[in-house]
């Protein structure tokens, strides 16, 4: 039996492992709803991290390869990248599945060859990477929008004070004359 099939065969049960692992980088009571809540539109965090893991593991497996990986992983890295996640913390979660995966090749290790968890495990690897590209795009969209506030602030705080004067366009500008 390949690992492939092994995979595929326990897919829902390691990806409710993984899903019960990355809900437990939040804080106990969060974590606690984020489980529990099953409707989406009331649990949307819970919702989309069970569904993101879960494109996740079939690109993996390699069902979706046409899919980006990084717009697979988009929603929750930007979830995460709002609430305050350290970039190891927003896409180390995706580290969470070798573990998981290893025990599953430690109880079949006579019939799945060394080499397919390796090659398993690159892919793992490569995600997080792709994760934390996502993670950085997104701080800086945030970082960006922040600047952008505050630069109009100052701006509507200097008109009010009368210390801007607009200069037309069609009209030189005095300094250059």
């Amino acid at each position: 039996m390949e690992l492939t099939a092994l995979l595929e065969k326990k897919k829902e049960t390691i990806v409710n492992e993984w899903f019960e692992q990355v809900i437990q980088t939040y804080a106990p009571d969060t974590a606690m709803f984020y489980q529990g809540q099953k409707d989406a539109f009331a649990n949307p965090v819970g919702s989309t991290t069970r569904h993101a893991l879960t494109r996740l593991f079939n690109l993996l497996l390699k069902h979706n390869e046409n899919e980006s990986p990084a717009a697979i992983i988009d929603p929750l890295i930007r979830i995460r990248a709002v609430q305050n996640f350290t970039p190891t913390q927003a896409a180390g979660f995706v580290f969470f599945l070798k573990p998981i995966v290893r025990n599953l090749y430690k109880k079949n290790q006579k019939k799945i060859h060394f080499d397919e968890l390796l090659a398993l495990e690159s892919r793992i690897d490569m995600l997080a990477l792709t994760g934390f590209d996502v993670f950085m795009a997104c701080r800086e969209k945030i970082y960006s929008m922040k600047t952008n506030v505050e630069r109009d602030k100052i701006y509507k705080a200097f008109a009010r004070a009368g210390l801007i004067k607009e200069v037309p366009a069609d009209e030189p500008d005095p300094k250059f004359i």
